[in-house]
């Protein structure tokens, strides 16, 4: 998830959990651990592109790490913090449920994370929720914000952070229970019209929940639609991507590409534009169209050697106005 969830998520739960004993400190040192799983992201000083994609929600989002952590920072924060109202328990405890909410949303998400590494590079992602979902982040926004300057000293003000936190959790189940909707709807329809391929998978398009990309593997492409809860017909128009792993010959030993395809699961296709070849990983969907083949992926890294791919996942790479893209994913949503 965006870094402003992960704040917001920590500094509920520190609200919640030592919100009465230290006051609005509790929801700093709450935001502040939740974001400690993405110090990987200075992988970037001293890793090569392809190998920062895959570091990144690695080592340091792993249970391994979290609880390493979590005990370590709520025994030295009895020498740092000298507060008698709270023990190093009580700190244990708030950064292991907060830095447990960052590993839980990255999770949701098709990026997933490296939970069992060091002893195993397995990533679990369940593609239920958008890197940025509103619908998620503005009820937690607004449990924060009242407590944050409202009185201390009132219940009812207090009360708003567990508001925020239930719907914001209640939220989530409901990506689930979509998902599992979606996912039984374009996989009939696929099997209704015959094609086949080695798995299914859906996943949500940007900033939402209501409209689904699915997608589904062979050895030569992947089938490619999508949907909304909101369509009249259940029929999914479904097009053809093709893998193109011959045109990777040149890079058969390539690290980068090794590491891109453990990143992407076997979920990608190689792409040739004005000579220069680029690994786009499906996971992360297209940047805008969401109903023809020739839109742009939002994971584009070119192979060129010595390209710069640093903003390889870019999620802004739109070629419409802002106000234009918004509005035809919202009509898109809408069934339109």
């Amino acid at each position: 998830m965006d870094t402003v969830t992960h704040t917001l998520l920590g500094a509920a739960i520190g609200e919640a959990i030592l919100g009465k004993r230290i006051g609005r400190k509790a929801m700093f040192y709450g935001a502040l651990t939740s974001n400690i799983p993405d110090i990987d992201v200075l992988g970037i000083l001293f890793l090569s592109d392809s190998k920062q994609l895959l570091f990144h929600r690695g080592i340091t989002h792993s249970i391994f790490f979290l609880l390493l952590i979590s005990i370590l920072l709520g025994w030295l924060t009895k020498f740092w913090i000298k507060d008698n109202r709270v023990n190093w328990k009580n700190w244990t405890i708030l950064f292991l449920l907060t830095m447990l909410s960052h590993l839980l949303l990255d999770s949701l998400t098709c990026y997933g994370l490296g939970i069992f590494e060091p002893f195993n590079n397995y990533r679990l992602s369940f593609n239920t929720i958008f890197v940025a979902d509103p619908f998620y982040t503005l009820p937690l926004f607004i449990g924060v914000l009242l407590p944050f300057i409202g009185n201390r000293d009132s219940n009812a003000i207090s009360k708003w952070n567990t508001i925020g936190l239930c719907i914001s959790s209640s939220y989530l189940i409901f990506t689930f229970i979509t998902h599992n909707y979606v996912l039984r709807v374009m996989k009939n329809s696929f099997n209704e019209q015959k094609l086949v391929s080695n798995d299914f998978t859906v996943t949500p398009t940007p900033l939402n929940t209501f409209l689904w990309m699915g997608f589904s593997n062979d050895k030569e492409g992947s089938w490619i639609g999508y949907y909304s809860i909101f369509d009249k017909e259940k029929k999914i128009n479904y097009f053809r991507v093709q893998k193109n792993d011959s045109l990777l010959q040149p890079f058969e030993n390539n690290e980068s590409i090794k590491n891109l395809k453990q990143l992407s699961k076997g979920n990608y296709f190689i792409s040739k534009e004005d000579s220069i070849l680029y690994f786009n990983d499906i996971r992360f969907g297209q940047v805008s169209g969401w109903n023809t083949a020739d839109a742009p992926f939002a994971f584009k890294f070119n192979l060129n050697k010595n390209a710069e791919n640093k903003r390889a996942l870019n999620r802004i790479k739109y070629n419409e106005p802002t106000y234009e893209w918004f509005t035809t994913l919202v009509n898109r949503i809408k069934g339109k």
